[in-house]
């Protein structure tokens, strides 16, 4: 079989020298699991060791994760959402229910399944679950481990922290409010649907069009550099190296392990600056002169009245209660075959 050529932060796994305790979370009302869990109940039946747990909030994935903790798992499959998986990494990160953080395979569940794009399993629900059994229980197979930094969220001063994969603000929020509103129907689901909505919205930017989008005062403070206030189209933070349609619109050369990308309220040759900046490569038009940046950080800081999502959830921030502060929250090993 060949080998799969590997990114700096991943590296292939042969199979275990014993079993893994396996834990299964399924959210039924993830987008992908409303039709039905029969094909993943199926799987799981011939691997009665396998632990599982039905999940439809925070506090089912938090008496989940530490009933997992109780049965030593040392590996979670998540069968659910970007929002399932953030929730689960809040339980693992903030919680800390497992003494040593066991590994994770995010299993395509959800409407859009960012992060399974880029860390999660291939294929169905049901034949990613089965392949991932089959190694991890029965010695068979081989499966590569990829690490991704996580984001830590402050919210508020006295808020608990969140912890997730993608934070975006601006026109993110708008997009996600407005595809939540107007076109997440049956039939428009899937990565293609944000990433139609995302087009829409740098469509109405590039004709200056502000139908469905305002640009959002926002102060930024990066890392140890004086907060800057300005009018922002877009921001981005993100642990993950491939987005939706797998866009990667992040350039910057520092090592900070959080990818920040913005691109202020006037944005200049956005139409010629797009092609390259979502691939990850700059070009003459693609300048902070003309209004698009993008570092790689340990910290930022958000000062807004405005609301932003973490993982497809939505927030509301206030600038009276302080900057919403995101950074580098730890390291998360994710399995994929």
């Amino acid at each position: 079989m060949a080998k799969r050529k590997l990114s700096d932060h991943s590296q292939s796994i042969s199979a275990p020298v014993k079993p893994l305790q396996v834990g299964v979370l399924n959210n039924p009302l993830s987008g992908a699991n409303r039709k039905g869990l029969g094909a993943i109940r199926k799987v799981l039946a011939a691997y009665p060791q396998v632990s599982d747990r039905n999940v439809q909030t925070p506090a089912d994935v938090a008496s989940a994760l530490a009933d997992f903790a109780r049965r030593e798992v040392n590996l979670v499959a998540i069968n659910g959402g970007d929002g399932t998986v953030q929730a689960a990494l809040t339980v693992l990160y903030h919680q800390s229910p497992f003494e040593r953080l066991p590994l994770l395979a995010v299993l395509r569940a959800g409407t859009t399944s960012m992060t399974a794009g880029d860390v999660g399993l291939k294929g169905s629900r049901a034949k990613g679950l089965r392949k991932l059994l089959t190694w991890a229980c029965e010695g068979e197979g081989e499966v590569v481990q990829l690490q991704r930094p996580v984001l830590r969220v402050q919210v508020a001063p006295e808020a608990e922290p969140l912890y997730g994969m993608f934070l975006g603000t601006a026109s993110i929020y708008q997009g996600i409010q407005f595809c939540n509103n107007r076109l997440n129907r049956p039939g428009f689901r899937g990565e293609w649907a944000p990433g139609l909505t995302i087009a829409l919205f740098l469509l109405a930017v590039a004709f200056r069009s502000a139908t469905h989008i305002a640009p959002v005062p926002i102060t930024v403070g990066l890392d140890d550099q004086p907060p800057e206030q300005r009018d922002w189209f877009l921001i981005m933070i993100s642990g993950l190296e491939r987005l939706f349609l797998g866009l990667k619109p992040y350039w910057g050369k520092e090592d900070g392990p959080l990818h920040y990308t913005a691109v202020d309220s006037r944005p200049q040759q956005l139409l010629r600056a797009l092609p390259a900046l979502i691939r990850g490569r700059t070009n003459r038009y693609g300048t902070v002169k003309n209004g698009y940046l993008s570092h790689n950080v340990e910290r930022v800081q958000l000062s807004l009245n405005s609301g932003f999502t973490l993982d497809g959830e939505l927030f509301e921030a206030k600038t009276h209660l302080g900057p919403v502060v995101v950074e580098h929250g730890g390291k998360a090993s994710f399995l994929q075959l």
